[in-house]
């Protein structure tokens, strides 16, 4: 199936680098939903990138790739909608595994609320 180019996730949305991801781990900020844990440190550039993390404990290799596969298309839909200036790294709990995809959003969509509010205490 070929997607158009806006439907994508491109490299200029990720973070890539081990150094990207200590840097986020040991500086951000954690919030917490009943399936995913979430850490989000502020950046002065305006772009917004994201991570995720899935451990072995999570499931079988099936598992975890659903797991980060659901996190991205949230991502893309704007479903996760990250303030600007973010970098968030995602990272899914067991209680994921539970829920279905609609649950996972409405989950998903209630940490981008949560990121809202949090920037905006601070702001």
């Amino acid at each position: 199936m070929v997607h158009p180019a806006d439907d994508r996730f491109p490299k200029s949305a990720r973070l890539r680098k081990r150094a990207e991801y200590l840097s986020v781990q040991g500086q951000g900020r954690k919030l917490q939903t009943r399936a995913y844990l979430a850490l989000a440190l502020e950046r002065e550039d305006d772009g917004v990138r994201l991570g995720i993390t899935t451990s072995r404990r999570l499931g079988g290799a099936v598992v975890r790739n659903r797991a980060r596969r659901l996190v991205r298309e949230a991502f893309r839909r704007g479903v996760l909608a990250v303030p600007p200036g973010t970098d968030l790294i995602v990272i899914p709990k067991a209680a994921a595994l539970c829920l279905t995809a609609a649950q996972l959003f409405r989950d998903l969509q209630d940490l981008g609320r949560r990121l809202e509010r949090a920037r905006g205490r601070r702001s």
